[in-house]
């Protein structure tokens, strides 16, 4: 299995946990109001960096395609 795959459903199955647990919570927050923060290692270099944001652009634009996501890479 590539690599890019296995990142996209890893970021995606955190995601849905933490909206199924604040629905199980009745919260009541939306997704709009999350600031999603993906970090990653310093040492990385730049092309691992670019990976990692194309895993997190893959999963969180490809579910809100009509909302605005926060999303903010930690480099």
């Amino acid at each position: 299995m590539a690599a890019l795959p296995l990142f996209v459903m890893s970021i995606r199955y955190m995601r849905e946990h933490l909206l199924a647990e604040l629905d199980k919570q009745a919260a009541n927050i939306h997704e709009a109001e999350i600031q999603y923060v993906l970090t990653v290692p310093a040492i990385w270099d730049d092309s691992a960096k670019q990976f990692m944001r194309e895993a997190a652009v893959q999963v969180l634009y490809g579910y809100n395609k009509f909302q605005t996501v926060h999303m903010l890479l930690v480099i």
